[in-house]
């Protein structure tokens, strides 16, 4: 009797770290499944080349998802994202491109612009208690409109050499913007997982007032959040305009934003607070891009990866509805 139910202790343990694991690490199973699925029936996805593509095309995106996971974390939205990264793109080209500015201080001017950004949005969140769904609805517009009058609605080509070499120059087969993006991950890491501030945001994203209560400044915390979602969002302004080598007003806009959520819920961001991980948002964009790679090389129609979003986001939102209403 005791050997079997020593047995039986050892098998619910083993299911438990299972089921831990595969709640934690969902985005990395679906992504090392979907990759194994492609290789075998997607052809030319299984090539060295391949999978450098699709590093490199996730690099960027993966930078503003880490940004949107801080702030869906707190149970907030920032829908003004993809406006953002046009803004801080035009800024960053007409400042190089136009100015006798060195091109470091080209780069910090266009992240304080993102800081603002951030600023505005989480003031507007937090102490004037606009919801963060209109705030940023709001913002986003009118950054965009500000976008077009700085610019003229008008592209910024040709940006000089020196400003490009930033992100194109290749090391071991990726481009330097591949390891920038590990370097902000590594950080993220940290300051998620292994500091103060990552467990006050998420003790505030679990419950705001329990948080207040145990001596977190929930205020200056949710303001940080937006800024720094705003500040990373301007790091993949500039180093998507360097990979296209075109500053654009029009860059990033609804649908980007829209990609780079998605990416955060694929990887278990979720969207009442609370809950989101690096890993996750890292893979959460690997996924996508890895859809999209597969959809171009079969040749399908970009429609049919746009419905498919929707659908993840919906069925996002119901699952976490059903979650809810059981606890």
């Amino acid at each position: 009797n005791n050997e079997y139910i020593e047995r039986k202790s050892i098998g619910l343990f083993i299911i438990e770290r299972g089921r831990k694991f595969v709640k934690s690490n969902g985005s990395v199973i679906i992504f090392l499944i979907l990759a194994i699925f492609a290789s075998f029936f997607v052809p030319k996805f299984f090539s060295l080349n391949n999978f450098s593509l699709i590093i490199k095309q996730s690099a960027i995106p993966i930078i503003a998802c880490l940004g949107i996971t801080l702030v869906l974390m707190t149970g907030g939205i920032d829908l003004s994202l993809g406006y953002t990264l046009g803004l801080c793109s035009i800024t960053v080209g007409l400042l190089v491109k136009n100015t006798a500015l060195p091109i470091w201080v080209s780069i910090l001017l266009t992240l304080v612009v993102g800081l603002l950004v951030g600023l505005v949005n989480g003031v507007l969140v937090q102490v004037i208690k606009v919801p963060a769904f209109i705030t940023t609805l709001g913002s986003g517009y009118i950054i965009f409109g500000l976008a077009q009058i700085v610019s003229s609605g008008s592209d910024v080509n040709r940006l000089p050499s020196a400003f490009r070499a930033i992100g194109v120059t290749d090391v071991f087969g990726l481009n330097t913007t591949v390891f920038i993006a590990a370097a902000i991950c590594l950080i993220m890491y940290y300051v998620l997982h292994h500091s103060t501030f990552g467990r006050s945001l998420s003790a505030f994203g679990y419950n705001a007032k329990a948080a207040r209560m145990s001596g977190v400044k929930t205020e200056r915390l949710n303001i940080m959040v937006y800024m720094i979602c705003s500040f990373l969002v301007a790091i993949a302004a500039i180093l998507l305009t360097i990979r296209v080598n075109c500053a654009q007003p029009t860059m990033g806009g609804g649908v980007y934003t829209f990609e780079v959520i998605t990416g955060a819920i694929i990887g278990g961001a979720s969207l009442f607070g609370g809950v989101g991980t690096v890993i996750g948002s890292v893979f959460g964009i690997l996924i996508i891009k890895v859809l999209e790679n597969c959809i171009n090389l079969l040749n399908v129609s970009y429609y049919t990866y746009q419905a498919f979003q929707g659908i993840v986001i919906l069925l996002a939102i119901i699952f976490e509805n059903v979650k809810n209403r059981r606890l």
